[in-house]
């Protein structure tokens, strides 16, 4: 909001527009009750997208925690020890998916439960956003920031984090013994906000900490 805020102070006055309407010019008296007439050029373009203002300043929504564990084709321990680290870095209760078609080619059955994923809303989303940027962030090796192309041009930023990179948070690093490392999953992170537009978004998410760096996708 402090970053979109217009602020008009105690008795600004507006600066006056121009007519939109334009009048009728010359001395014959129809022109009298006729109405005025409209601006040059046609029809008026309308403003791209609302201004920002206090009552729909962008918000986050709710944040998804997905992995696909792809050692679960061969053994199903890999998907039991992803659930775990799920639950651990989220607090929220992890929920597994089944395969709905098979795929011979990888070794995929129709039923088989491959991915983990966590829905956090409300105080369990701030605390896990705040754990990642202020916790896991600064521990990652020769990291730039989140790509400025992510995004769905809805105002939901996606970023991904490594099995290294995972093994960061401090639930898991308190009991790194208890994982298995070459089971440490990696997971993707989706940020829903009710922004519309992604730079709206990446201003949000830039207020709360998050980096970004490379070309701004807009």
């Amino acid at each position: 909001m402090t970053m979109t805020y217009a602020h008009y102070p105690p008795g600004f006055v507006a600066p006056q527009k121009a007519e939109r309407l334009r009048s009728w010019v010359g001395d014959n008296p129809y022109y009298k009750n006729r109405p005025r007439r409209g601006p040059r050029g046609g029809q008026v373009l309308r403003l791209l997208r609302n201004p920002i203002t206090f009552r729909n300043v962008p918000k986050l929504n709710r944040v998804t925690v997905h992995t696909m564990v792809k050692g679960a084709i061969e053994d199903s321990a890999h998907l039991h020890i992803a659930g775990m680290i799920m639950q651990a870095i989220t607090g929220c209760r992890a929920v597994a998916h089944a395969t709905k078609t098979s795929v011979a080619g990888f070794g995929v059955r129709e039923g088989q439960y491959l991915s983990v994923t966590c829905e956090l809303e409300g105080e369990e989303m701030y605390h896990f956003l705040s754990k990642v940027v202020d916790v896991v962030m600064p521990k990652m090796k020769d990291f730039k920031g989140v790509k400025g192309s992510t995004g769905d041009n809805s105002g939901n930023l996606m970023f991904g984090m490594t099995q290294e990179e995972v093994a960061l948070f401090p639930e898991v690093e308190v009991n790194y013994d208890m994982y298995p490392p070459k089971m440490i999953p990696g997971c993707h992170v989706v940020v829903h906000t009710t922004a519309r537009t992604d730079r709206d978004a990446r201003l949000l998410l830039r207020a709360i900490g998050v980096p970004f760096q490379g070309k701004m996708v807009d």
